[in-house]
């Protein structure tokens, strides 16, 4: 039987030809510390990008969202490419690091400012209809379901006393308030 090692073509270049881990390779407490700040770093902006951008979408302000994304993509992209120690880097990354964070900062001021001016057009549309599809629905539910647990009470009651003609019209009123209870609830919220 015929057997390929495939455990080195799946590694890159930069990696293959690499020893492996010994102890003596345990990182020191500031290198640690430096790979968390940068850590904390890249995925902060990452969740600012990826926040801000998907408000940006769903607010259809397409143009402002793609422009906002790429700044972010770059800085946080470029900062992983960095050496973690900021004495390590050259005077040219430090100036292109500055340059990608200060278009992430522009990119993040006019993409809030676009949120806040599509907020403020739409708001008093948006709070009636706020009103109609959350307030509404769960108004009419609560009502219905306050009214429909009085009638089944009733209709428990009358049979108890003994009157099953009334329980069952009570029963009725009770299956019928339920249903249109919640068909009218089900018709605020479209």
């Amino acid at each position: 039987m015929l057997r390929v090692s495939t455990s080195n073509m799946n590694m890159s270049s930069a990696t293959a030809n690499k020893p492996d881990w010994t102890p003596s390779d345990e990182p020191s407490p500031k290198d640690l510390n430096l790979l968390n700040q940068r850590v904390i770093q890249f995925t902060d902006t990452e969740d600012t990008t990826l926040d801000v951008w998907l408000q940006l979408e769903n607010a259809d302000l397409d143009e402002e969202a793609a422009k906002f994304l790429n700044a972010g993509l770059l800085f946080e992209h470029y900062l992983s490419q960095l050496p973690n120690d900021p004495a390590q880097r050259s005077s040219e990354q430090v100036e292109q690091l500055e340059t990608y964070r200060r278009d992430f900062e522009t990119a993040l001021d006019e993409g809030r400012s676009a949120l806040a001016s599509a907020m403020s057009a739409s708001a008093s549309g948006a709070y009636t209809k706020q009103i109609k599809t959350s307030l509404g629905p769960t108004a009419i539910q609560a009502i219905t379901l306050t009214g429909w647990f009085y009638l089944v009470f009733h209709a428990y009651t009358t049979v108890a006393a003994g009157s099953i003609l009334a329980g069952f019209v009570y029963g009725l009123a009770a299956f019928t308030a339920l249903f249109a209870g919640l068909t009218i609830a089900r018709l605020f919220r479209n």
